[in-house]
């Protein structure tokens, strides 16, 4: 009777444990079934997330980026000439250049290979070389870059002013800010003639 009785206690201490055990299993099993769904739905999102970066950061095409630089200068196409677009890949930026047919403007832009923003444009302008030393005065080379930027006088003035004399032509060589741009002009000093104009964003 007694080793009966020993027999059906071992039962239940077993009975105890293995029903603990089945409990501890069946928690795992739940808590690794929660895993494993949190781990799905965060894959499920990264995917998302990649699929739409690159369908929101596709590289735009040549043409699209010629259009663009043409445009900011209100030129057709069939107004231009020596037309040039290329990819520079560690920059992520098409450089597109042309000559505008009527006078023979030189045109450059660095146009965002993604986003499609000019980051960077530049004219040099055709002119009648001048070796004469007279000056018209910064205040004047000053005015004329306001007049011919559209940028108020005052925009211009708070940037620097330098006359130079190289290369057989006295140039004012002006600079300032405005914005999220930098601006860049030379401008003759014997007649006031903007020569070159470029503007860039700042840390681009």
């Amino acid at each position: 009777m007694c080793n009966k009785k020993t027999a059906f206690g071992v039962y239940i201490v077993k009975a105890v444990f293995f029903t603990a055990f089945i409990k501890k299993e069946v928690i795992n099993m739940k808590r690794s079934m929660r895993i494993a769904v949190a781990m799905f739905a965060a894959i499920a999102m990264v995917m998302v997330m990649s699929v739409s970066a690159f369908a929101d950061g596709a590289m735009i095409s040549e043409k699209a980026a010629l259009n663009k630089a043409l445009k900011n200068v209100g030129l057709k196409k069939t107004q231009v000439k020596y037309i040039d677009v290329e990819l520079d890949d560690d920059e992520d930026v098409y450089e597109v250049e042309f000559t505008k047919k009527k006078n023979s403007a030189e045109y450059s832009f660095d146009v965002d290979a993604y986003a499609g923003k000019i980051l960077e444009k530049s004219v040099d302008y055709k002119y009648t070389r001048n070796s004469s030393h007279k000056k018209i005065g910064k205040t004047a080379a000053l005015k004329k870059v306001a007049k011919f930027s559209g940028i108020s006088y005052k925009t211009v003035k708070s940037g620097s002013c330098y006359y130079d004399y190289d290369d057989g032509k006295g140039v004012y060589e002006i600079k300032f800010k405005k914005g999220s741009r930098k601006y860049e002009c030379e401008v003759l000093a014997p007649t006031g003639k903007v020569i070159e104009y470029s503007w860039e964003v700042i840390g681009r």
